[in-house]
């Protein structure tokens, strides 16, 4: 790899994410330089002079941002990208002649240690030695690194990130509709009931934009919310009918299906509840 990797280049390095990558190569004894918003013409002589071409902007722009330097990239190089969907950038990488390899860090650039935090590593195209070079810059921060293909990274991510931040916005505007407003709601919220308010208003005082990007440019995400309805449908369907029995079997089905994962999550969410009530 070209200058083993020593030069560094972050288009989007103005940014907040960003920002912590390229501290985070530096404290790898890496040269970063960074580039904010410019012409396509000014990020093409950019890359030129870098052995790691790391991309960090919206996933809107992303695609476009990778083919404006593409032509210009040699087999000598890395392109890499922090999008939280990986088939779209990573077909574009691949349309260079770079190495590629797409990332995904599980974590958003505020919080107070990334040691512990986890990051997806998508190798469409790269040597053996580079996937350990990067790999091991990332370990040494402390951060758990897996392999994965884009296509497995996107059919999970429809899970983890679409579904769950879908529900959340569903919740708040489910709660819009009733007009409910959250204070009036606290008093009689369970430790339970305010973790999930919490969570809530955590998605939705971020980037429209980033979340708009993982709920509609995920192509996985058209069959996981296909079938969230026709489960709210039944499970509905059950409780308007007063249906004891039918809700004792789902409520079962349900239980079943989470207990190898029980013995894990009851004291971590006590853990969790028993510091909500502390601190609020």
């Amino acid at each position: 790899m070209r200058d083993e990797g020593r030069n560094i280049g972050i288009i989007g390095g103005t940014g907040r994410m960003g920002g912590l990558f390229q501290h985070i190569f530096e404290d790898a004894g890496c040269i970063v330089e960074v580039i904010g918003r410019a012409p396509a013409s000014e990020y093409r002589e950019f890359v030129k002079r870098c052995g790691v071409i790391l991309i960090s902007v919206p996933i809107q722009a992303t695609s476009s941002v990778i083919q404006s330097i593409g032509s210009v990239l040699e087999e000598d190089q890395l392109i890499a990208d922090l999008t939280s969907i990986k088939v779209m950038p990573v077909a574009a990488m691949l349309e260079s002649a770079a190495q590629v390899i797409g990332l995904h860090p599980l974590f958003g650039p505020d919080m107070a240690s990334i040691s512990g935090q986890k990051l997806i590593m998508t190798p469409a195209r790269a040597r053996t030695e580079t996937v350990q070079w990067l790999m091991s810059i990332f370990r040494h921060t402390g951060m758990q690194v897996f392999e994965s293909t884009a296509e497995e990274h996107d059919a999970a991510m429809a899970i983890m990130q679409g579904l769950i931040h879908f529900q959340n916005i569903l919740l708040a505007k489910t709660l819009r509709k009733l007009n409910c407003t959250i204070t009036n709601l606290l008093p009689y919220a369970t430790p339970n009931a305010h973790t999930t308010f919490a969570f809530m208003a955590r998605t939705l005082s971020q980037d429209s934009e980033l979340y708009g990007g993982m709920l509609l440019l995920n192509p996985g995400i058209k069959p996981i919310i296909s079938s969230y309805a026709k489960s709210f449908d039944e499970l509905t369907e059950t409780i308007l009918s007063v249906d004891m029995e039918g809700f004792r079997r789902e409520f079962t089905a349900g239980a079943d299906f989470t207990a190898p994962f029980n013995e894990s999550a009851k004291p971590l969410t006590d853990h969790l509840l028993d510091q909500v009530v502390r601190e609020w």
